[in-house]
This record gives structure tokens, C-alpha cells and sequence, in this order.
């Protein structure tokens, strides 16, 4: 009897460091295993990877594709297959770089909007944080107003909702916009809400900084904007008119090969088109935030 149950203490004896084991290794693979919100950021890159696949693939199809009519066309105008060839490869790949560049100029469009509105949005939540208000909770009181910012910023909450830590919602918020300035706020923003204070100073004096590089490049362009009016007003009115006068008083004195025609198209359309550029000029060189 005494034997039988020494034997049975034995194996529970034996059987203990393999069950401990068996936890141990329940553990590291508990730890070891990506989190929940890890598997959807991990997954969110992996949609972001494909978008950007399916994108390049799309673009290179319709650049094929129109290149295809240009072999055509070509080759029918020049009767030169090399030729026509060299001229469908070149314009395949002019119209594939400028659809795949299009999605990174929006891109940059739209964070220079959100960089024109940070400034006082900033300002905003510093005296939201000021008062004692959770970070969550500072955020959505600062997002009243409708903007391209408070969009982003509402995004940050809606991750937080989710069970996002907050240094991840402002990480995806970079990977979004991709700019310097956004980076430098969301990493004062991140400073703050890991150092639990409610001291805002960095984050008040980072946003008057930025509305004083707005006051600056406002202060340029206002002084460029005397040159770009004086070549509006001399393309559009002062050209045109001498050359026309041109037209009637060098008719006298010489040889003169432009038509009736010619003429008509080169002040009805082609001076109008200067302007237009002008115009686009002007609007490309104007700052986003005056723009708003």
C-alpha cells in the first residue's frame, strides 16, 4: 500500500515540471502573438501596399492602352513603324509617370490644407488640454468646427474608440498626411499625453510659430503679387492692343503674312489662353491658407 502511493506521488512529482512547461510555453505564445490592434494596423499597411499595386497596375493598362492608339495613329500620319514605335513608348510612358504622380500631388494638396488649418486648431485643443480634459474628450470639443483638420483629428478619435493606444492614431494620422510640420505636432501632442502633464507651452508656441511662417509667406506673396498683376494686365490688354495696331499700321508699310484667319484665331484664342495661364500661374504661387 505504502508503495503504491509513493509511486503515485512520484508521478504527480514527475508530471509537475512538464505541466509547468506546457504553461510556460502557453505564455510565450500569448506574449509573442501579435495584439488585436496590432493585426489591424498590420492589416491596414497590407490594404495600403495592395491600393498602391492595384493603382500602378491600372495606370500602366490605360497607359498601354492609349499608347496602342497612338501606335495607330502614328503610324498612320508618319507611314513609319520605328518611328511610330519610339513615339508610342515615350507617350506610354509620359501618361503612366503622370497617373501614378497624380495621387501624390492630391496627397500633398490636401496635407498643405491641413497644415493651413492646424495653427489654430492647436490653439484650440492647448486650452481644451489646459483645462483638464482627457486628451479623447479634448479632441472632440476641438473639432466643432468643419475643417480638412478636425476630419483628421476625428479620425484619431475614432481609433481611440477602437482600442487604439494614442501613439498609433497619430502614427496612422502621419502615415496619411506624410508632412514634417503634422509630425512635429502630433509628436509635441505625444510628449504631453506620455508625460501626463498639462503644461502646453511647446504646443502654444509650435502653433505660433506656424501662423507666423503664414504671416511671412503672406507678406511674400503680396509683394510678388504687384509683378504677377503688371504682366496680367500687360498680356491681357496692353499685348494685344499693339498687336493689333501692329497688324493695321505695319500692313502699309510691309509684307505681312498673316490672314484674316490668322489673325482672328491668334486674338480670340490665343491671347485668352495667355491670360489663363497667367491666371493658373497666380493661382498655383497663391498660399493654401489664403485661399480659405
Amino acid at each position: 500500500m505504502n508503495e503504491k502511493i509513493d509511486k503515485i506521488e512520484k508521478s504527480k512529482v514527475s508530471q509537475k515540471p512538464t505541466q509547468y512547461l506546457e504553461v510556460f510555453k502557453s505564455l510565450i505564445k500569448k506574449v509573442s502573438s501579435a495584439s488585436i490592434i496590432e493585426n489591424k494596423l498590420i492589416k491596414g499597411a497590407e490594404l495600403r501596399n495592395k491600393e498602391v499595386e492595384k493603382h500602378k497596375n491600372n495606370s500602366l493598362k490605360i497607359s498601354v492602352f492609349l499608347g496602342l492608339f497612338t501606335l495607330l495613329f502614328s503610324g498612320v500620319i508618319t507611314k513609319n513603324i520605328i518611328l511610330s514605335a519610339g513615339i508610342s513608348a515615350g507617350f506610354v510612358a509620359v501618361i503612366f509617370v503622370i497617373l501614378i504622380q497624380i495621387p501624390l500631388a492630391k496627397k500633398r494638396a490636401y496635407a498643405k490644407k491641413v497644415e493651413a488649418e492646424l495653427p489654430l486648431f492647436l490653439l484650440r485643443l492647448a486650452t481644451e488640454i489646459k483645462l483638464g480634459k482627457s486628451f479623447s474628450k479634448a479632441i472632440k470639443d476641438s473639432c466643432t468646427e468643419e475643417g480638412n483638420v478636425s476630419q483628421e483629428f476625428k479620425k484619431i478619435v475614432q481609433d481611440l474608440d477602437k482600442g487604439a493606444s494614442f501613439q498609433d492614431a497619430l502614427k496612422k494620422m502621419n502615415e496619411r498626411l506624410a508632412s514634417i510640420t503634422i509630425r512635429r505636432a502630433t509628436s509635441n501632442l505625444s510628449n504631453i499625453q506620455i508625460q501626463g502633464t498639462k503644461n502646453t507651452s511647446g504646443l502654444k508656441k509650435l502653433a505660433k510659430e506656424m501662423l507666423l511662417k503664414q504671416r511671412i509667406e503672406s507678406k511674400e506673396f503680396s509683394g510678388k503679387m504687384v509683378v504677377f498683376a503688371l504682366v496680367f494686365i500687360a498680356v491681357s490688354a496692353i499685348v494685344p492692343a499693339m498687336f493689333q495696331s501692329f497688324l493695321l499700321i505695319g500692313s502699309y508699310f510691309m509684307t505681312i503674312q498673316f490672314t484674316a484667319l490668322t489673325a482672328f484665331i491668334i486674338i480670340v484664342v490665343g491671347f485668352p489662353a495667355i491670360d489663363a495661364a497667367v491666371l493658373f500661374m497666380i493661382e498655383s504661387k497663391t498660399p493654401i491658407f489664403l485661399k480659405q
